[in-house]
């Protein structure tokens, strides 16, 4: 089995509080029967009284039947896209004593799509505490990462709780529009940038695609979904100029970033307001969409351990997309992104750590995934001086050629 040493990672792109929260729900990433998933549920809820939150669940391996949710004490369970949530009528009663009404709505995927900032920050501030950062960062370095930028400030107090406990110097703060609004002018001081979405996730088919998902448990019309409309999303970028905020822009199917890269062109010389673009995920990024966005001067933040949403999204993708899935070898060899420089990496906590991460680097199942040692800790990059040692079991089968 070789090992690799490098340094502690700087992971580009988390949720640091949110997963802080999850720290203490039940785990389903390695569960492939619905009647486990259902045994862990009830044994963490005979500890709680409160609302069980279960995170993790990949719905290739089973899925949750309305009537067994309901079977549950009151519950709430993450997709591990995150792009999905069910929650029984139990959990939402005691849910819509916090958050009131809005809790009804989550099972309208347009809805929960498009609040999917104000969802999150719900769990996010259901357990999360200074303490729980401070376990979660030391969870983190242990998994071989030293800092993770927060891709959804929760709020000010989220801020506070990082300065109390000594951990502002390993993030960065990325916010959504409103939140920022609500932010006081210091506290906006310590924000990177603003956070737009422009579609949804793979794992939920609601990634924006220029081909139609092709299984069978979606209509055979689903492209996707694209949250905005080509007028709303230049009216969102258009009103954020004026902050002097980097900007940040989730859109991982191929009709979001063409959405994205056109909006961007028709901005035109107000983008230079905007220190820094970021486009998120833009795991289905093609040549001509990757030779414009290097024209404009945009930075990449990718993923190395979505690879794996070849295999295990192959179910629902369209037949020749797994093999177009994080084209680094492209970007990288054809287009001359650099990494490090304006191709960055992280993890999305899907998971964390520097081991799966680099596997799905090493030893990707297609071979325009492929990074080499050298990209991977360039594109992480490093603010600590301390090494972690990766152990790497190759796989068995050689990757596809794609040729």
């Amino acid at each position: 089995m070789p090992e690799f040493q490098v340094p502690l990672l700087a992971d580009h792109h988390s949720h640091p509080l949110l997963y802080a929260a999850l720290q203490k729900a039940v785990d389903l990433s390695e569960v492939f029967d619905l009647e486990e998933a259902c045994d862990l549920i009830s044994e963490s809820a005979g500890k709680n009284i409160q609302l069980t939150v279960a995170h993790g669940w990949k719905d290739q391996r089973f899925e949750f039947p309305s009537l067994r949710l309901e079977q549950l004490p009151p519950l709430a369970v993450f997709n591990v896209s995150l792009h999905q949530l069910l929650i029984n009528s139990q959990g939402q009663s005691l849910l819509a004593k916090t958050y009131g009404d809005s809790i009804h709505q989550v099972s309208n995927r347009r809805w929960y799509e498009s609040h999917l900032p104000t969802v999150l920050n719900w769990f996010a501030h259901l357990t999360g505490s200074a303490e729980s950062l401070h376990q979660f960062y030391g969870h983190l370095e242990a998994l071989g990462v030293w800092s993770a930028e927060e891709m959804l400030l929760v709020g000010e107090q989220e801020i506070e709780w990082f300065q109390a406990t000594e951990l502002i110097e390993r993030t960065k703060f990325w916010s959504a529009p409103e939140t920022f609004d609500m932010l006081s002018h210091g506290a906006r001081h310590a924000v990177t940038g603003l956070k737009f979405f422009t579609d949804g996730a793979l794992g939920a088919r609601s990634a924006a695609l220029q081909s139609p998902y092709s299984d069978v448990s979606a209509p055979k019309s689903n492209h996707g979904m694209l949250i905005h409309s080509d007028s709303q999303l230049l009216k969102q970028l258009g009103s954020a100029s004026h902050t002097q905020k980097s900007i940040a822009i989730h859109a991982i199917g191929d009709r979001a970033i063409e959405q994205t890269l056109t909006t961007l062109e028709r901005l035109g010389p107000s983008r230079n307001q905007f220190p820094k673009i970021r486009l998120e995920h833009a795991q289905l990024i093609n040549l001509q969409q990757a030779q414009r966005a290097k024209r404009m001067g945009l930075i990449l933040s990718m993923q190395p351990n979505f690879n794996s949403d070849s295999v295990d999204y192959k179910d629902r993708l369209p037949v020749d997309y797994p093999a177009r899935n994080n084209p680094f070898r492209m970007l990288i060899d054809q287009v001359e992104f650099q990494p490090g420089v304006d191709l960055l990496f992280g993890s999305d906590g899907m998971p964390h750590g520097a081991a799966f991460a680099l596997q799905q680097a090493l030893f990707p199942q297609h071979e325009q995934q492929r990074l080499s040692l050298d990209e991977f800790v360039a594109g992480y990059g490093s603010q600590s001086a301390q090494t972690f040692r990766v152990s790497i079991d190759p796989p068995n089968e050689l990757p596809d050629s794609d040729v």
